[in-house]
């Protein structure tokens, strides 16, 4: 008979230990495929992330994965306890024998859960370690009880969900996520302070359309090109949050704290609202991270010895999906796959270019932005930038 591991839980979020842990009873011959069940409203616990945003984590850690499936007989409604699954499951394998794989922590609690007589009649348990708790005798009690439950030979997961929520929250990139559940999780703001609400309020409509496009390509960005990608999110998701004021109330903040280097500078809000947006973004949204604040501070006049977050958060400002088509926009694009440093300098090439035409002021610190980076391209990044100018 089809042996069928089933691997319940809020995965909140799924990580790397929770698939280890299948893949190690596929390889040990204890079940012959394992499915993942994801619980939209366990009885235990209430789940940080909502149900379908643990779904689609869920399907990009499995996508691809041999031997393991997803169901989602967890997210049908008024279900809440395992037992509930039990007849769902049944309708999708009606010809398997189910083998229930749970942490020792929860030997002790089995018998009292939610008809736990129908659980030891129709499935099996096989149990892997949890760090702090021994189940020998939480074992032998299952067994008088009449459950049938094995121990799985395995090493400790070595990650823990609510860890990963706790490095999320502080804009860490947390190991012991698949990338794509970490980019994921990074697009949508999961486990961390929501910010939209606000940040709806603060600019008009195709701002906004913006903004959440500015993230989503710098998180894309900074994936591709080994930034750090929570931060990468938040700079993102800030960057613009002085674009919405008026030119008068930017400059009163500006000229109290000495935020702009140039004085003529005082006399645009495109260059005022970086300075201006990560100076609120400190002291309203509570964001200290320097790295995230640089970041929004130099995305419109960048600063010599800008970091790759810097120009991750300049280059997808200047080329997010949202983006109407403008001269240069293209050739920026292609440049980001290969370089930020060359598709930031493109861009300030071609800004400077249309500056010029226009009659109106470059100012000193770009300038000197393009130089530094002129200086710091590889050869190669200059002959790629070659071919596009």
């Amino acid at each position: 008979m089809l042996r069928v591991g089933v691997l319940g839980g809020t995965f909140d979020p799924i990580h790397e230990g929770h698939v280890a842990l299948a893949e190690r009873a596929l390889t040990l011959g204890k079940v012959d495929q394992v499915v993942f069940l994801p619980m939209a409203s366990p009885f235990h616990r209430e789940a940080a992330a909502a149900p379908e945003h643990r779904l689609q984590m869920c399907r990009l850690a499995l996508e691809g994965k041999p031997g393991i499936s997803l169901s989602e007989a967890g997210m049908a409604p008024g279900v809440r306890y395992t037992s509930d699954t039990l007849p769902l499951l049944k309708k999708e394998y009606p010809d398997a024998r189910l083998v229930l794989l749970l942490g020792a922590d929860k030997l002790k609690s089995l018998p009292d859960w939610h008809q736990a007589d129908k659980l030891f009649e129709t499935c099996e348990f096989l149990c892997y370690p949890r760090e702090g708790f021994e189940g020998e005798k939480a074992l032998r009690k299952l067994q008088r009880c009449g459950a049938q439950v094995t121990m799985l030979e395995t090493d400790l997961l070595p990650f823990s969900s609510s860890r990963i929520r706790k490095k999320t929250a502080r804009y860490e990139d947390a190991p012991g996520l698949d990338r794509r559940v970490l980019c994921y999780a990074a697009e949508n703001g999961l486990y961390q302070q929501d910010f939209l609400p606000r940040l709806k309020l603060m600019m008009n409509p195709r701002r906004f359309q913006h903004t959440l496009g500015v993230r989503q390509e710098a998180v894309r960005l900074a994936d591709r090109h080994g930034v750090p990608i929570q931060k990468a999110a938040i700079a993102g998701l800030l960057h613009d949050c002085a674009k919405g004021m008026s030119q008068k109330d930017m400059e009163k903040i500006a000229r109290k704290h000495e935020l702009m280097p140039d004085e003529g500078m005082l006399s645009s809000g495109a260059m005022m609202h970086g300075p201006v947006g990560a100076y609120l973004a400190q002291k309203q949204f509570g964001i200290q991270d320097e790295d995230v604040l640089n970041a929004i501070r130099s995305h419109t006049i960048g600063r010599p010895g800008m970091t790759e977050l810097e120009l991750c958060i300049f280059v997808a400002d200047a080329t997010e999906p949202n983006r109407e088509d403008y001269e240069g926009l293209t050739q920026i694009r292609r440049l980001a796959e290969e370089s930020l440093a060359a598709a930031a300098l493109h861009s300030m090439r071609l800004t400077q270019a249309f500056l010029h035409r226009t009659g109106r002021p470059f100012f000193p610190i770009v300038l000197e932005t393009m130089k530094d980076l002129e200086g710091r391209l590889t050869a190669e990044e200059k002959q790629l930038l070659n071919a596009y100018t």
